[in-house]
């Protein structure tokens, strides 16, 4: 039956932002922290996109800085999830150009970082985690110090070293920064104490032995920019065993070329290839046969007339090796007359002292295995952060002497039996035991040879259940 009367249509509730909505800000592409991650999305300025995520966000600045600190993102992002990154005029990110370090990371295979890692904390700890069971489970965050002047580097792996013990890292620099201002802060570790302290040397071992590759990478790279030799310098197959991923990304932090990974990256015979195979040219035959046009194939040369045989053979480089500078350049001017296309390479007792020597127009790759195999390492040291404790930990420069009797073996009953018996240690110096315990004087030896008189101290604990029957002591 019509009554007349119509009922309205609820409205929905509004929200405390339904009044009015927040549009896409163009700053954001320049903010820290932001920048790296945030994307329009098409014909709706109200969304934001995660392009690490893949999701869409409110366009609200606190709706952003909220899920930039969700584990999630941290996951996805790796190193570029941090908040602002700081800088300084003389650390920071760095100001060479010859490679963009900031999208290096993406050339990592996630499986083969995480599964290597997984090896490096097991060989670490291979059963028990003694340490651990002091600290306990006890949230804590940690500052990662960098002590000595380097190009950071390592960043993926130490992010999936913590990662990996459910911990996550705030970074203050991005990976490449130079690191000149030292003692600096570089990254905090938040997670469970004993978790921070499974991953403390490995990811300081990483991030030293990184950023020592980076660090020689960068000066070999900016002694060529500072000469205009627009070639490649490259490091050699001479790395660490079980840690050439981390040595190879390095030198790409560095800004210098990896050379060939491993043997499948490309096909290089070198000398007892050739002298197995009996010439260059038989040798470059039979290489091409299995490797096929999709395979470059190097020749390890030792005069020109060696280097325009396997030029004619269809190798695409000749390494001239063990040459000295100008013989170097002269061949190669020699070379490319020949052959404009072939890519030539110099290798072979090549230092920075010596690099730019060899600086031609005519060579296009000077090799070194110094990146990989003499590189100093950049010092780094993790530390927990707790009131009255500095973390820089300053060099000891004065010592506070005790004597014995500033010493009171009294307070060793306020403790546990681990604390007394350390206790005990110290006042007993390096004395040996008594076996007989009726003794209560014994003598060691000071420094001189001389008998010093030593007190045995007995050390008494009190249990619950001792108390309980009548206050019977216990000794240990």
């Amino acid at each position: 039956m019509n009554t007349g009367y119509r009922k309205q249509r609820s409205l929905p509730t509004m929200g405390k932002w339904g009044k009015y909505k927040k549009k896409y800000n163009t700053k954001w592409e320049d903010q820290p922290g932001i920048k790296d991650w945030i994307a329009r999305v098409p014909n709706d300025d109200t969304k934001v996109m995660c392009r690490y995520c893949h999701c869409r966000l409110r366009a609200h600045n606190h709706d952003l800085q909220r899920h930039a600190k969700t584990s999630k993102h941290r996951s996805f992002a790796g190193p570029k999830a941090s908040a602002p990154f700081e800088s300084s005029p003389v650390s920071g990110p760095s100001t060479y150009s010859g490679m963009s370090s900031f999208n290096i990371p993406n050339v990592l295979h996630p499986t083969a970082v995480q599964e290597a890692v997984k090896q490096w904390l097991l060989e670490d700890t291979p059963s028990f985690d003694y340490a651990g069971f002091v600290v306990g489970d006890l949230e804590e965050t940690a500052v990662i110090m960098c002590k000595s002047p380097g190009v950071l580097a390592g960043v993926p792996f130490v992010e999936a070293v913590f990662h990996e013990l459910e911990c996550w890292v705030q970074w203050k620099y991005r990976e490449g920064a130079e690191l000149y201002d030292v003692p600096c802060e570089v990254a905090t570790v938040s997670g469970r104490a004993r978790r921070i302290l499974l991953g403390e040397r490995l990811a300081l071992n990483i991030l030293a032995r990184a950023s020592g590759v980076a660090n020689k990478a960068r000066q070999f790279a900016q002694i060529a920019t500072n000469h205009h030799w627009h070639g490649e310098i490259a490091g050699s197959r001479k790395t660490t065993p079980g840690f050439r991923m981390v040595e190879k990304y390095a030198l790409m932090i560095g800004g210098v070329s990896t050379h060939r990974y491993d043997l499948s990256s490309m096909i290089m015979l070198k000398d007892n290839h050739i002298w197995t195979a009996g010439s260059i040219t038989k040798a470059v035959h039979d290489a091409r046969r299995v490797g096929g046009f999709s395979t470059k194939i190097e020749v390890e040369c030792r005069s020109v007339p060696e280097a325009t045989e396997a030029a004619l053979a269809g190798a695409e480089i000749v390494m001239l090796d063990n040459f000295e500078a100008q013989a170097a350049k002269e061949a190669a001017s020699n070379l490319k007359d020949l052959f404009p296309q072939l890519i030539i390479e110099v290798s072979g007792g090549v230092t920075e002292q010596n690099i730019a020597q060899l600086f031609s127009p005519f060579i296009n790759v000077i090799s070194s295995s110094t990146l990989t195999q003499g590189y100093p390492v950049v010092d780094y040291s993790l530390k927990i952060l707790k009131a009255g404790h500095d973390p820089r930990n300053p060099t000891v420069t004065t010592i506070q002497r005790l004597s014995m009797e500033s010493i009171d073996p009294s307070h060793t009953l306020n403790h546990s039996v681990a604390d007394a018996v350390s206790v005990m240690n110290i006042l007993s110096g390096e004395a040996s035991a008594s076996r007989d315990g009726d003794h209560t004087q014994g003598l060691v030896q000071g420094e001189r040879g001389q008998d010093l008189e030593t007190t045995t101290v007995t050390i008494i604990t009190t249990t619950e259940d001792n108390v309980m029957d009548g206050g019977e002591q216990g000794h240990t």
